[in-house]
Formats: C-alpha cells, structure tokens, sequence
C-alpha cells in the first residue's frame, strides 16, 4: 500500500508502511457515490427515474510519523504540513492512478507518543474520477517512416515514407466512463475544412477554415475544459470561431470508438492525432 501526493508548487509525499510517514489506513479509494434524480406521480408506487450524477470523491488517510528522534519527527511534521497545505490542489497517485483533490483537512491527533503522532488527512476530489497516469496517443493519419540504416538507394528510387491507407482508426477506451479528449489537426499543406466524425454515434466536429503548411489546431473535448486553438509557428491563439455550429466536442465512449477523419479538400495533406486518459470509478 503505497501512495504519493504532490501539491501545486511540486512539494510531494510518499505515504506507505515504512518510515517516515507509516500509512495505515486508505479510505474512499474504492467506492463512489452518485445522486439520483426521480419523479413521483400521486398514488404512484415507486417513482420514474430522470439522471443521475457522480458526487464528489472523499479520500481519507490515516497514519503515523515514525522517526529515531523526536526532533526528526517535528522535522518531518513541519514537512508534512507544508505540503498538505489547504491553500493549494494538488494530485494523488495511487495504484498507477492519479485523481486531483484539494486538501480538505490535515493534521495530527492528541497522543502521548511524541515520537510517533498519528496524522489524518482528508482530500476532497471535485472530479471523482481516476485517470491514467500517461496520456494515451493514437494517430489517425500520420506518414510512416521506411528509411533504415546503413542506406542504400537502388536506380528505381527510394520511398522515404507511406501513408496509412484508411481514414477510420478504432480507439479503444479501457476506462469505465467517457472521456474527452485533446484533438490535434495538422497540415502538411493547405487543407481545407478539417473533421473528425464518430461512426458509432454520427458526432461530427468540424473547423471551417483553410490550413497553411505547418499549421495545427487543437481542439480539447473535456467537460468544463472545452477550447480551440491554433498553432502556427511559435504563435498560439484562440480558434473557437472556426468551429461549425453543427460540431459536437467528441467523447469517447468506455468501448471500442470507430473514428473518421476527412478534410473539404486536401485531405492527403491532413495528419490527425488524437490523445486521452481512461478515466476509473475506483482503484
């Protein structure tokens, strides 16, 4: 048992069962919560469910300092709660899963141990959702390379390169809910009209402009985290006024997604790159 949790600043703390801070107790990790909206007619048995929602995730940890000295575990104290400060969020990693939270209560209980005090953390998770740790990276069209050393160039010529012949990719999202997305379109020449469409729903996203050579939009699919920009250069700015009113920011669904990418005109100068975290009910 064994977790890490790392403030805004970087300042991070390993807790597990050895020293200095001897984990004993993990709390909130593995079960969720939800709020169920329903409506009741008059002399209805039962009741007609609308939605529900995921709460918000309350971890809890428990432990001790344990240290040779007493004046190492006040070292170790001050550490402790510079870090677990309430004035910043951080992430806690746990299990190779990592969940953001901000400190809701830290601190240490009355014991008669001084060279071993009992600590108590309480992390309140706004999102209630573990991620993945590494951000998962797929190419839906890209050119793949066909060089290799030592070279040797025949008379008929060489390819340097082939182009994946499919427009449609299969992503398979391994998490248990849906998830966004960041989006990333890019033009080896001028194209035209850029999209990104879901077979399995009809989801379309579509960007109504003309791409130059070297240039890239990204598009970012999360919820309370949606936005377009562009990329030209070293130069980035805000292209949400390219979107078509017909798009739909893309989810990925927990399952396999069959996606299609596909471009007004130019489409073999388009390269489309798609990355996400899985997102977990638990670990």
């Amino acid at each position: 048992m064994e977790l890490t949790y790392t403030n805004a600043n970087g300042e991070s703390v390993t807790l597990r069962q050895t020293r200095p801070f001897f984990l004993t107790r993990v709390d909130g990790a593995g079960k969720v919560r939800q709020t169920v909206n329903t409506f009741k007619a008059p002399d209805q048995d039962g009741a007609f469910f609308i939605s529900s929602a995921m709460d918000m995730r309350n971890i809890t940890l428990e432990g001790s300092v344990i240290t040779p000295t007493i004046t190492e575990t006040y070292d170790q104290r001050r550490r402790f709660l510079r870090v677990f400060t309430p004035k910043q969020q951080g992430t806690l990693v746990y299990r190779n899963r990592q969940i953001q939270c901000v400190v809701e209560e830290a601190g240490f209980t009355a014991s008669s141990r001084e060279r071993a005090p009992n600590f108590f953390i309480s992390l309140l998770c706004p999102s209630p959702f573990f991620e993945a740790l590494e951000e998962i990276r797929e190419e839906l069209a890209m050119w793949s390379p066909l060089l290799l050393f030592p070279l040797e160039i025949p008379g008929v010529g060489l390819e340097f390169g082939i182009r994946q012949p499919s427009q449609i990719i299969t992503v398979d999202n391994i998490g248990d809910v849906a998830c966004g997305c960041h989006i990333v379109f890019r033009a080896l020449g001028s194209v035209t009209n850029p999209e990104l469409m879901s077979l399995d729903t009809d989801d379309m996203l579509r960007l109504n402009t003309i791409m130059q050579s070297g240039e890239e939009l990204h598009v970012y699919t999360h919820f309370a985290g949606k936005k377009v920009t562009r990329v030209l250069g070293s130069v980035e700015s805000n292209a949400f006024s390219m979107l078509d009113t017909s798009s739909v920011f893309l989810q990925l669904e927990p399952r396999r997604n069959l996606l299609r990418y596909n471009a007004a005109e130019n489409m073999d100068l388009l390269e489309v790159t798609i990355l996400y975290r899985p997102k977990f009910l638990g670990v």
